[in-house]
């Protein structure tokens, strides 16, 4: 059996870094995020997503910049996944 030891949260660093930042599509109680990492991005190149929305039988498209965006109330999204990269202004 052997033991695998994973950094501790303290030990990384602080602030709005995206290395320890949730990657993907995450929730907090009320509010939505997608987290889009990627290191040294293109410029004008971001995430083209799929968002799954509760209040109709229809997906809809984002195109989302590198980082977190923030998508909505988790009353409204349900989830969000990646589908391609997409070009924005």
């Amino acid at each position: 059996m052997s033991l695998v030891l994973l950094p501790s949260a303290a030990s990384a660093a602080s602030g709005n870094d995206v290395s320890i930042q949730a990657c993907g599509y995450y929730e907090t109680q009320t509010d939505a995020y997608y987290n889009h990492c990627v290191n040294n991005p293109p410029p004008g190149v971001g995430a083209r997503l799929q968002v799954d929305y509760d209040w109709t039988p229809f997906d809809g498209y984002e195109c989302v910049r590198p980082g977190e965006t923030h998508l909505g109330s988790t009353s409204d999204i349900d989830n969000a996944w990646y589908l391609s990269t997409c070009r924005f202004a």
